[in-house]
């Protein structure tokens, strides 16, 4: 999502999301059968989140960086 203090968030299975500076993130990990598992936002600038960049949340409920 772009735009100054904007929010993306995804909540499916393997979702993924980026937001642009003064921005954040919401996202979640859910198992196969859809079950959440986690869920957790940030600030860009905190958390190690950068902008314009996709994240995902892996089993241990920890941003990744994926393509």
């Amino acid at each position: 999502v772009s735009g100054s203090q904007s929010v993306a968030a995804s909540i499916g299975i393997e979702g993924k999301a980026r937001a642009s500076k003064n921005g954040a993130i919401v996202l979640c990990y859910r198992d196969e059968d859809g079950v959440l598992i986690h869920i957790r936002a940030s600030k860009v600038g905190e958390n190690g989140i950068m902008p314009d960049t996709w994240y995902q949340l892996d089993e241990d409920g920890e941003f990744v960086e994926v393509a």
